[in-house]
């Protein structure tokens, strides 16, 4: 049973920021700069929680559409040296790691992440040993959430190893080469649902703004029957305009940096957060359970 909720609303998208240190050293520093500036968002005239747990300066408010300024971590374990280096990695140093940056971020939900290369990652192990990892990340209880690539293999077996642990799925696809059509779009984001998925996510890359259309139309289309929450995104400069205003066509979280980005035309996450106050008008923040 995960520590934390994975708590995901497209009337008040969250912020992930992703972690893609190559070893625990460089993960902790990482760590430390997104609470760096986690505080200094809190500096601000209208302050929230901070994420290390601590209370608040006395005299805060709360004002804005949510008190922090990331709402999710998304550690990329794929980019982490016992898998970069190759043989399969070490499925136990990745667990040791993961509860590391749970200690580090008692507050915030970890998304946990082995990205394949054929789908844009870092390294490549094979698929019982992919299999390896999404059970052992999931039996830590330290992983809010564990990302399943929809195209992988074994993608059926992962999402019930993590299932097992109570543990929510985050069913991927990318294309780096271009927009499919918005029916495929809406064809893909309904069979992750279909295959078991908690939440579906898509990234594609755009060619054109008719392909930024496509992909938000497509979004608002599945939106409106989906029964999971759908997190979909154009890539690079073109598709920016999607990291920021998904949200009232149905995209329940974006992407976002504190230092390295982990995929073309992430924004800095200070940025995207002024955009989603101004956006959502102060609704309020919350959402339902991925999984429970």
């Amino acid at each position: 049973m995960p520590r934390h909720r994975l708590l995901l609303d497209s009337r008040s998208p969250s912020i992930i920021v992703p972690l893609t240190g190559r070893d625990l050293p460089e993960l902790e520093s990482q760590t430390d700069a997104l609470l760096t500036a986690d505080a200094e968002y809190r500096c601000t005239p209208e302050v929230g929680a901070p994420l290390n747990g601590a209370s608040p300066d006395a005299g805060s408010s709360a004002g804005r559409s949510t008190d922090r300024l990331v709402d999710v971590v998304e550690w990329r374990v794929d980019l982490f040296e016992p898998f970069t280096a190759g043989a399969g990695g070490d499925p136990a140093r990745a667990v040791k790691a993961l509860e590391r940056l749970s200690t580090l971020l008692p507050e915030v939900p970890i998304l946990a992440t082995f990205r394949t290369r054929s789908e844009g990652g870092g390294a490549e192990i094979s698929p019982a040993s992919y299999l390896a990892v999404v059970e052992a990340l999931s039996a830590t209880g330290a992983a809010a959430a564990v990302d399943v690539e929809h195209l992988h293999p074994l993608a059926a077996q992962a999402i019930a190893a993590a299932h097992r642990h109570r543990v929510p799925v985050v069913a991927s696809t990318h294309d780096f080469a271009a927009t499919p059509p918005a029916e495929e779009i809406v064809a893909r984001l309904a069979a992750m649902e279909d295959a078991g998925a908690d939440v579906a996510k898509i990234a594609v890359t755009p060619r054109s703004a008719a392909d930024v259309v496509a992909l938000l139309s497509a979004t608002e289309e599945r939106h409106r029957v989906a029964r999971i929450p759908l997190i979909t995104m154009s890539m690079g400069a073109l598709g920016a305009v999607t990291r920021l205003g998904g949200g009232p066509f149905g995209s329940s979280a974006t992407f976002a940096t504190v230092g390295a980005a982990s995929a073309p035309g992430q924004l800095p996450a200070d940025g995207v957060r002024r955009a989603l106050d101004l956006l959502s008008s102060g609704s309020a923040p919350g959402g339902e359970p991925v999984y429970s």
